[in-house]
């Protein structure tokens, strides 16, 4: 047996729960259960917040890149005329929902195209007919009948290194060449 705690009358022989019966009481003391109580409710709802603002979200990604998937597929890549780099063309598609978006890039001869879109020289949905032609070392044209163009750059440094000077010597300009002199984009109707 213990000692009794101040202030108590009696100390219960029930080995489980040793509470000590409080002058008054039935051997609770219901301010200290309300704190108890009132102290979990604010984790447990801690806790759910932060389960709601991590698990949400994942589940979302996850499931959008199940029913989104994005398919990429390399469909031309040609060599520079010196024979240092590559130019690539790769289509990205999602399925039904999404436009397919055609990327070009320039990267060292046989080297991978990357997969981050911000790598890319040039970026279009709905593409008609592109092709890639190296008009000279060092001059890239990006030919198309057609294109709504989301970006474009008009010059790179396919083996530029941060931090090593030497590695941007080597710039490629890159020029589009719509097959129409007139529109390119826009349909007969919203001219």
């Amino acid at each position: 047996m213990f000692p009794l705690a101040p202030g108590a009358d009696s100390v219960s022989t029930d080995p489980l729960t040793m509470r000590c019966r409080h002058r008054g009481g039935n051997g609770y003391d219901k301010g200290h259960l309300l704190r108890n109580r009132h102290v979990l409710h604010i984790a447990a709802a801690f806790l759910a917040g932060i389960a709601v603002a991590i698990v949400p979200p994942r589940l979302i990604n996850s499931l959008g890149k199940m029913l989104l998937a994005e398919h990429r597929e390399e469909i031309a890549r040609i060599t520079s005329p010196d024979g240092s780099v590559d130019a690539v063309m790769v289509n990205s598609d999602c399925g039904a929902l999404c436009a397919t978006i055609t990327f070009v890039t320039v990267v060292a001869k046989g080297k991978k195209a990357p997969d981050d879109p911000g790598q890319y020289v040039f970026s279009a949905d709905d593409t008609v007919n592109p092709r890639l032609l190296w008009k000279q070392s060092h001059l890239l044209e990006i030919a198309y009948d057609k294109a709504f163009i989301n970006s474009f750059r008009n010059g790179c440094n396919p083996f530029g290194v941060p931090g090593n000077v030497e590695s941007w010597k080597y710039e490629v300009e890159i020029r589009l060449a719509p097959s129409s002199a007139g529109f390119s984009y826009l349909p007969e109707n919203k001219r």
